[in-house]
């Protein structure tokens, strides 16, 4: 399956591993990025149980940094869980959305996992149907839909 039409931005976009120093930053990354998108779904935001997935995930994954020149911007986590790549978080700061940031993190993983020969995948809220839209022109194909997120994936 080939991408859909999509203009690549060259930009200068760096990846780095995440770093003790990156943690309030993150923390609240997280906190702007999804407040309303969980409020929406959910009714409700609850700051300590977001906080403990927040935790779970500076704990236990190798979280990536997206920086653009050389400022922290964004990140993401991605996996692999035996036959796919798993793309478990994907957060750019809301001043640095639609401006290619993501689509290019994604275009990455996406070559990445063609270059091991495994599909893409991951799961995204109803209430996020910008992203929904963006990864479905992105090529990926909704494959599953449950009581909260759509679960996607590109070959």
């Amino acid at each position: 399956m080939k991408l859909a039409n999509i203009t690549i931005l060259l930009m200068t976009i760096r990846i780095r591993p995440a770093e003790k120093i990156d943690y309030d930053w993150l923390l609240d990354l997280h906190h702007t990025v999804y407040r309303e998108l969980i409020i929406e779904e959910f009714g409700y935001w609850d700051d300590d149980e977001e906080f403990g997935l927040f935790l779970k995930s500076w704990e236990t994954k190798k979280i990536e940094i997206i920086l653009k020149l050389e400022k922290p911007v964004g990140m993401f986590i991605v996996e692999q869980q035996g036959d796919y790549l798993w793309l478990d978080e994907v957060q750019i700061d809301p001043q640095y959305q639609n401006q290619g940031i993501g689509s290019e993190i994604i275009l990455r993983l996406i070559f990445r996992a063609r270059k091991l020969g495994l599909p893409l995948r991951l799961r995204v809220l109803h209430a996020n149907q910008g992203a929904f839209r963006l990864y479905l022109k992105m090529g990926f194909q909704q494959i599953n839909c449950g009581e909260h997120h759509y679960l996607m994936e590109v070959i």
